[in-house]
């Protein structure tokens, strides 16, 4: 699941599957896992859930105890997944792959499996975008990624 996906998704209670509110974003860590989720209730507020305090299925994300939402009213971090969005993407030898567009999250790890690569409109929508996993990716610079390997898996 790229983590675009998540935005949006709605938040239920896991035992009624009461609607609370709709993710705004996810928050990754400097280790590469989510740490928490920042969401919009019905009330208009905004609450923080931590990662061991939900699941992230396929069109929801679930919570099992509508305390473990906290309150979010001036946070305003910056995950590394803003940091790294729109980096250059080279392969070994300094051939131009494209930018990073999204993370790819193995949902039920809450962690991420690797970047997905746009190459420009045009190649994105005849070959479809690319997708690297982690180990093969080497933040060379604050802005640059170097492919160490060729090929990519899926997750």
């Amino acid at each position: 699941m790229k983590v675009r996906n998540i935005s949006n998704l709605p938040v239920l209670l896991s035992e009624t599957a009461e609607n609370l509110g709709r993710v705004e974003k996810a928050v990754i860590g400097d280790d590469y896992k989510i740490i928490y989720l920042v969401m919009k209730g019905h009330d208009n507020k905004a609450y923080l859930i931590w990662q061991d305090d939900f699941i992230i299925g396929e069109g929801s994300v679930l919570i099992s105890n509508p305390a473990s939402m906290k309150s979010y009213a001036h946070g305003e971090e910056l995950s590394v997944y803003d940091k790294k969005l729109g980096d250059v993407v080279f392969d070994k030898e300094g051939k131009e792959l494209g930018v990073v567009s999204d993370f790819i999250i193995k949902r039920e790890k809450k962690e991420v499996w690797g970047v997905e690569i746009s190459s420009g409109v045009l190649k994105d929508l005849l070959e479809g975008r690319g997708e690297v996993s982690l180990p093969q990716i080497n933040w060379a610079s604050p802005c640059t990624v170097l492919v160490n390997q060729e090929g990519s898996e899926s997750p």
